[in-house]
């Protein structure tokens, strides 16, 4: 089924959507995560080497003595050796009157003097081309010539700190990765257990008889019920469609049934009666009959059918009127009629569905011609409330107060009418589709039948 197939497409949908939407998330949240996991690394390996480049500095420092009246360094091969596992190692000592007394002669930390009397400095720097990390700090060497403070410089490349930074990384990004993949994994079995309502309506649906149109019996969650909720109201206008049709075409069938017969059986007279004129007259009479009432049969279809979704637009009552008038009066009549327009003063322009309001009135008029007119009919276009309406006035017996409601009712008629029962029936469906209504007044000799619209919108269907 259409409504089956439709579940099936919005649950995908929605469900590669949020599965995208998730996904992405999910990325944007391991991209963050696996920066932040970086920087963190980074920060490690710097801290852990930075601590074993100050603590080479200062034994280099503390092996820094005097001798014979020279500043004299016994290198300390242990530090040096854990210094140099997988980097480059630079050192320079100064004794206090600025000469160097061991290591790179060009081996500087842009220091100043006084702040490595402090303590331990570390800097960034470059060395013969390499980036390196460099650590300094002054000693005091009593009995040392000049102020006494000899100077210790050592650099360190940053290959080890590189490779420790990448290591770090990538086991915390490996295992943001596979948390990102689990997750992504984990929403995917819980938007499956979601959906798993709208797979169940689906089954439902699948399942039904092309005739069975009650509501879905599977609880929706709440998130859908709207949903379910406009398909059953779709399921039920579309079954009250298919009631009218098939009441239409019974209504059709049963009716159409009686003036055939009588044309078979006045066909039939005209061979055995002598009084043939009178016969075919009355054959040419059924013929009329039958083809006034498939006219109103297809008029009273079109009524019904526009009256679910009417074409409203700007329609000029005057003029409307006025052609439906000129149109709907034949140019020989049995009787002497007079035929009167009144139309309105006012702006008649109003929101309306111009075919099926000129059936409606075409049937109007009609009615007042055969059934009610003695001698004048008038229609008189006028306001009414907020809106407009269509009076068609005659000098004829009228509509007895008690017959009223019934007549408006398709296929009731008055006790000596050959009609269908339907002119009247037509006329109050197309003023309820429009917001309206269909009103009578007066009494014999001055009977009115009233269609009243509003000027508004209000006839179309929310």
């Amino acid at each position: 089924m259409a409504i089956s197939s439709q579940l099936r497409k919005l649950s995908g949908s929605l469900r590669a959507r949020l599965l995208v939407a998730i996904g992405a998330i999910l990325a944007v949240g391991a991209l963050v995560l696996s920066f932040a996991a970086w920087q963190y690394a980074a920060t490690a390996a710097r801290d852990a080497y930075d601590k074993l480049l100050v603590g080479g500095a200062i034994q280099i420092a503390e092996n820094v003595y005097l001798q014979g009246g020279v500043v004299t360094l016994d290198p300390p091969a242990a530090a040096f050796s854990t210094l140099s596992a997988y980097d480059l190692v630079f050192y320079r000592v100064t004794d206090p009157r600025g000469v160097v007394v061991a290591g790179y002669d060009d081996l500087a930390a842009n220091i100043p003097p006084a702040a490595l009397r402090k303590g331990v400095r570390l800097s960034d720097g470059t060395f013969r081309g390499q980036k390196v990390r460099i650590a300094a700090v002054a000693r005091k060497i009593d009995g040392a010539p000049g102020d006494g403070w000899a100077e210790i410089v050592l650099a360190q490349t940053l290959a080890a700190r590189e490779a420790l930074t990448w290591d770090l990384a990538s086991k915390a990004i490996g295992i943001i990765a596979a948390m990102s993949v689990l997750a992504l994994a984990a929403t995917a079995l819980c938007l499956r257990l979601v959906f798993s309502p709208l797979t169940r309506i689906e089954a439902e649906i699948a399942r039904r008889k092309p005739d069975d149109l009650s509501p879905i019996a599977v609880t929706p969650p709440s998130e859908v019920r709207a949903l379910v909720g406009a398909i059953d109201g779709f399921m039920q206008r579309l079954d009250e469609r298919i009631k009218i049709m098939q009441r239409f075409i019974a209504d059709a069938t049963h009716q159409l049934r009686t003036p055939l017969a009588a044309i078979d059986a006045q066909a039939e007279l005209l061979a055995a009666d002598g009084e043939e004129p009178k016969a075919l007259e009355a054959l040419r009479e059924r013929i009329a009959d039958l083809g006034r009432l498939t006219n109103q049969l297809l008029d009273h279809a079109m009524v019904l059918h526009r009256a679910q979704a009417p074409r409203l637009a700007p329609t000029d009552i005057n003029a409307l009127a006025k052609s439906v008038l000129s149109q709907a009066v034949p140019l020989t009549l049995d009787r002497e009629v007079s035929i009167g327009f009144v139309p309105c003063d006012a702006d008649a322009v109003i929101e309306a569905d111009a075919i099926s309001l000129r059936e409606a009135l075409a049937n109007l008029i009609h009615n007042a011609l055969v059934h009610g007119a003695r001698s004048s009919l008038t229609v008189i276009v006028e306001p009414s409330g907020a809106g407009l309406a269509i009076c068609i006035r005659d000098d004829g017996p009228g509509i007895p107060p008690e017959a009223q409601a019934r007549l408006v009712v398709p296929f009731q008629k008055g006790e000596t009418s050959r009609g269908s029962g339907l002119g009247l029936a037509i006329a109050s469906e197309v003023a309820q589709a429009h917001g309206g209504s269909l009103r009578f007044s007066g009494g014999d000799g001055d009977f009115s039948v009233l269609m009243e619209l509003p000027a508004g919108d209000t006839g179309r269907p929310s």
